[in-house]
C-alpha cells in the first residue's frame, strides 16, 4: 500500500478508499485485531470525530482487557480521557481496572468524576450505581452513605435509603459525632414516612441544643401525624414557650386540654386551662370550663357597656339618619341555601374555629329555625367564644322547638343543659320547665286504669300487621323540595381535599401560623381549584396574625 498526494490509499483492483475506511476493513475481517483498533481511534480523533473515537477505544480496551494485558488496557482508556475528562462510562470503566489493580484512591477519584457527570446529565440511577461502588472501596463511610441516601430519596427509593441508614445510625447513636448523627435521622426520618420515634429523638436533640426553630419543623410534622399523643403536644407548648409565642401557646394548651377531656382527665384538663389563665386572665373558654361563671359574665357585660356607650354618645350628637340608596331596591338579593348544606359548611368552619363565620352560615339559611342542627351549631359557636347567655338563649329557642314537635323528653334533657348555662333559678329555665310539666301532664291517658300511666296507644311499627305497607323511613332525602336536592347534588365531594391535609390545615390555623396556613392553602387550592370551601377558609384567614 501507497499514500498519494490526497490522502488516498489504493487497494488492489480496488476503488480508492479512506485510511479510515481501510482500518473499518480489517475491523470487520479480524474483530480481535487490537492495533487495528487503536490505530483506528487515532484516525477518528484526527478526523475530529470524538465519539466516534472513545468508542473505540473503549472497545480495545476490554480487548486488551480480555486478553491480560490490563495496563495496555488503562491506558487505552486514558488516551480516550485526553478528548473527554469528565466522560462517564470511561471513567467507570477505567475506575473499575484501578479498583482491579489495587488503586483505590484512583478508582474513587475516578467514580466520583463519573457520578457528578451523571447528575449533571440527569441520570441520577446512573449516579445511585456508581455511588454504590464506591461505598464497596469504602464501607461505612459518613459522607458516602449520607449522599448516596439523599440520592435514593430524592429518586423515591426511601425502602433502600433505609437499608443503609439504619446501621449507620445505630454505629452514630453513642458516639460524640453528634452533628453526624443528626444529619443521618433528619435523612431516615424522611427515608421511613415520618416515623414518629425517630423523630422525637430528633426532636430531644434539636431541644437539648436549644435549637428550637428546628425542633418546631419536627413537632409540625410529628403533631400533624399524631393530634392526640401529649408528650408531641407538650414539646411543642415548651417550644413555643421559648420561642415567646404567647397565643400559639395558648393554642397548643387548649389541645392538650381536648385530648385530657377524651380520655376523661378532667384534673390534667383543667390545669391546662388554669396555665391559659396565667397567661391570659380574660380567655373566655378558660373561664367557662372552669366554671368562672361570675368572672366570665362581668366580661361580657363590660363589653356590652362600652358598646352601649359608644352607641349613646353618638346619639347624643345627631338625631339617628338613615340614607336610603335608591339603587339598593334593585340590588340583587343573596341566593338562600339550604339548612343542610349551611350546616354541612358551619361545621367546617367550627374545626377552624372560625366562629363567626359558621353564625353566619347557619343564618344564611331560610328556615334554620325549625332544625336542631342549625342549633347546635349556634350554640356550639357561641359557647367556644364564651357568650354564655346567648348560647343559654339558643338552648331555650331549641327547648321550644322540641316542644313544639311533641320531643318532650329530648326538651327535658336539654332541659338540664339550659340550668347548667343559665343557672337554675333563671326565669327563662323556670318558664321551659313549667311548659315541659304541663304537656307531659296533656300525654296523660284519661281513660287508662292506673293514675298516671302514660299514654300506650302507640302503634308497634317494628311488626306491621299483614296486608299493612311497610312505613319507610323518612332519611331526610326522598322527600326535599326539587330546589335543594339540585343543590345537593352539584355539590362535588371529588372537588375537595382529602382529611388529612386539612387536618394539617387545621393545625396551623389552630396555632395562629397563618404564614404555613396560607403556603398551604395556595397548595391545596391550586391541587383542588373547583373547592368552594377552600375559597371561603382563604377569604376568612389573615394574612398576619394581627388582623
Amino acid at each position: 500500500m501507497s499514500s498519494n498526494t490526497n490522502g488516498k490509499f489504493f487497494l488492489k483492483g480496488k476503488k480508492a478508499v479512506s485510511e479510515i475506511e481501510q482500518f473499518e476493513e480489517l475491523i470487520r475481517k479480524n474483530p480481535d485485531d487490537d492495533r487495528a483498533y487503536v490505530r483506528l481511534a487515532e484516525l477518528y480523533a484526527r478526523a475530529g470525530r470524538e465519539t466516534k473515537a472513545i468508542e473505540t477505544y473503549e472497545k480495545v480496551a476490554v480487548i486488551f482487557e480480555r486478553k491480560g494485558f490490563l495496563n495496555k488496557a488503562k491506558a487505552v482508556l486514558k488516551q480516550a480521557l485526553l478528548l473527554s475528562p469528565e466522560h462517564g462510562k470511561i471513567n467507570v470503566l477505567l475506575a473499575d481496572y484501578d479498583k482491579q489493580s489495587g488503586l483505590v484512591k484512583d478508582a474513587a477519584m475516578r467514580y466520583n468524576t463519573a457520578v457528578n457527570y451523571y447528575v449533571k446529565n440527569g441520570n441520577k440511577i446512573a449516579a445511585i450505581n456508581i455511588l454504590r461502588k464506591m461505598l464497596e472501596l469504602y464501607p461505612g463511610n459518613i459522607n458516602l452513605t449520607v449522599k448516596l441516601a439523599n440520592m435514593l430519596i430524592s429518586e423515591e427509593m426511601n425502602h433502600d435509603a433505609e437499608k443503609l441508614l439504619v446501621p449507620l445510625a445505630e454505629s452514630l447513636k453513642n458516639t460524640d459525632r453528634v452533628n453526624e448523627y443528626v444529619s443521618v435521622l433528619k435523612l431516615l426520618y424522611t427515608a421511613t414516612g415520618n416515623d414518629a420515634e425517630i423523630g422525637k429523638t430528633l426532636v430531644n436533640f434539636y431541644l437539648k441544643k436549644g435549637s428550637y426553630s428546628n425542633a418546631l419543623i419536627v413537632l409540625q410534622k410529628l403533631v400533624v401525624d399524631n393530634p392526640d399523643t401529649i408528650e408531641f403536644l407538650e414539646k411543642l407548648a415548651f417550644v413555643f414557650d421559648k420561642l415567646g409565642e404567647t397565643q400559639k401557646l395558648i393554642a397548643i394548651y387548649k389541645q392538650i386540654a381536648v385530648v385530657h377531656s377524651k380520655h376523661k382527665n378532667y384534673g390534667e384538663r383543667d390545669e391546662m386551662y388554669r396555665r391559659i389563665l396565667e397567661l391570659d386572665p380574660n380567655d373566655r373558654e378558660a373561664l367557662f370550663i372552669l366554671n368562672e361563671n361570675a368572672k366570665l359574665r362581668d366580661i361580657i357585660s363590660d363589653k356590652i357597656k362600652d358598646t352601649t356607650g359608644d352607641l349613646n354618645r353618638e346619639d347624643s350628637k345627631d338625631d339617628l339618619v338613615i340614607d336610603i340608596d335608591p339603587a339598593a331596591e334593585n340590588a340583587e338579593v343573596p341566593q338562600k341555601i339550604s339548612v343542610r348544606t349551611a350546616v354541612k359548611e358551619a361545621r367546617a368552619f367550627l374545626t377552624y374555629k372560625l366562629f363567626d363565620k359558621a353564625v353566619d352560615k347557619i343564618k344564611s339559611a331560610e328556615g334554620w329555625e325549625d332544625s336542631d342542627d342549625a342549633y347546635d351549631v349556634l350554640i356550639e359557636a357561641n359557647i367556644e367564644q364564651g357568650k354564655v347567655d346567648e348560647a343559654g338563649e339558643l338552648l331555650c329557642s331549641l327547648i321550644d322547638l322540641k316542644l313544639s314537635e311533641g320531643r318532650i323528653a329530648e326538651a327535658r334533657d336539654l332541659l338540664g343543659d339550659a340550668g347548667e348555662m343559665l343557672g337554675k333559678d333563671d326565669i327563662r329555665v323556670a318558664a321551659r320547665r313549667q311548659l315541659i310539666d304541663e304537656q307531659e301532664n296533656d300525654f296523660i291517658n284519661p281513660e287508662s286504669d292506673a293514675e298516671g300511666e302514660l299514654f300506650g296507644g302507640i302503634p308497634n311499627l317494628e311488626h306491621p300487621e299483614e296486608g299493612q305497607a311497610d312505613v319507610q323511613p323518612d332519611d331526610g332525602i326522598e322527600n326535599q323540595e326539587p330546589a335543594e336536592k339540585a343543590e345537593e347534588a352539584a355539590y362535588d365531594e371529588s372537588a375537595e381535599p382529602p382529611q388529612d391535609r386539612l387536618d394539617e390545615l387545621e393545625f396551623y390555623i389552630t396555632i395562629e401560623d397563618f404564614v404555613s396556613a396560607t403556603q398551604l392553602l395556595e397548595e391545596l387550592i391550586e391541587t383542588y381549584p373547583n373547592s368552594a370551601f377552600l375559597k371561603e377558609i382563604k377569604a376568612a384567614i389573615p394574612a398576619n396574625k394581627g388582623e
